[in-house]
């Protein structure tokens, strides 16, 4: 693979940092205005998955294929969807989802831990958690900026250089594919070993 210069479009970066935070913000606030069998429900399945993790029940091969179709579900469709001239929405509904999820899934331990969980959540969310949506906020910067090209080109009706513009666009791709992968690889298996070394600190 030739080197690769990953350029950042400030204003679409900036754009994206901020849909992360917000759909972060949004995902862990929802948690506590559930009602109360809704956040029963959320807190039964966190204690579960402790639970589990604390008597090595965990099913590491079921997890990894759940794991691996989501996120690389995720990296492979905005991708294509950065191809399409009407992917832009999507893309951007996409994105803001796996924020909230994260959020959500923060909101979740807090809630179920109280104080204890800034604990759980650090070691839930540093660093496969971060490095994962990093990646994918960068995949989604390269994502919309061919959208609005090839929307530009349709537009003024003038020509691209698109074999160039694709190949970038392809190494970036397989780049936040490969990390996407390693980073589900950790989630699966480093991670959960870690929760279990800090049970006795939250239990």
């Amino acid at each position: 693979m030739d080197k690769l210069k990953i350029k950042i479009d400030k204003k679409i970066f900036v754009f994206l940092l901020v849909l992360t935070i917000i759909g972060i913000s949004v995902g862990a606030v929802l948690v506590t205005v559930l009602n109360n069998s809704d956040k029963t429900l959320t807190i039964e399945y966190i204690n579960e998955f402790v639970n589990n993790i604390e008597n090595n029940k965990l099913d590491y091969l079921f997890a990894l294929k759940n794991n691996l179709f989501s996120n690389l579900t995720y990296v492979v469709l905005i991708w294509l969807l950065g191809i399409s001239v009407i992917g832009l929405p999507i893309m951007l509904i996409m994105f803001f989802s796996k924020s909230f999820i994260l959020g959500f899934s923060i909101g979740a331990v807090l809630e179920s831990f109280k104080a204890k969980g800034i604990l759980f959540s650090l070691v839930y969310v540093f660093p496969g958690q971060v490095i994962n949506l990093l990646f994918l906020l960068f995949l989604m910067m390269y994502a919309m900026s061919f959208s609005f090209k090839l929307i530009y080109v349709i537009l003024k009706k003038q020509s691209l250089d698109f074999r160039i513009v694709m190949n970038k666009y392809f190494k970036i791709f397989l780049l936040v594919l490969i990390v996407t992968l390693l980073m589900t690889l950790y989630d699966t298996f480093l991670m959960p070993k870690l929760i279990k070394l800090i049970i006795p600190f939250i239990m």
